[in-house]
């Protein structure tokens, strides 16, 4: 019976060591998601909102716009109806569609065709109006750093 005993405290400490080694590991070096997280579940209210607007951003990020709109009721709209405009892929099609439509395109235009197109996993189009842009000012350094940061 005693033995059983010993085992089992030598069992539950070397768990609890385990336990406290990792939030230790944790909060000395925590990663985006735990920062945010521990933000977001803090009393503070200013705390928690950050947290709240952090973890939304995240989330775009990784483009899971589906729980970002879960967020969007406890945001403030104005501080992320930019990155929204920027970043959501409904909007990057409408602004695709409208660069597309412009029969002169300038280089400007073509340099933002391809950012979206980048953004919204299109590559091949991407590298397609670079090289446009590229063709119509050859002497911009930005443009040539682009188009091969785009054709690896």
């Amino acid at each position: 019976m005693k033995i059983k005993q010993i085992i089992y405290s030598f069992i539950c400490l070397f768990l609890i060591g385990i336990i406290s080694l990792n939030f230790f590991i944790l909060n000395k070096n925590p990663d985006i998601f735990t920062q945010t997280k521990i933000q977001l579940f803090s009393l503070n209210q200013g705390d928690s909102y950050s947290g709240r607007l952090n973890l939304w951003r995240l989330l775009v990020q990784n483009n899971d716009w589906v729980n970002a709109a879960k967020l969007e009721p406890k945001l403030n709209s104005s501080e992320i109806s930019d990155y929204k405009f920027n970043y959501q892929p409904s909007e990057l099609q409408k602004k695709v569609d409208y660069l597309n439509s412009k029969s002169n395109k300038s280089v400007e235009d073509l340099i933002e065709l391809a950012r979206v197109q980048f953004l919204l996993n299109q590559k091949q189009n991407s590298l397609v109006s670079i090289q446009k842009a590229r063709q119509l000012d050859p002497i911009r350094d930005d443009i040539d750093r682009l188009y091969y940061s785009l054709s690896k």
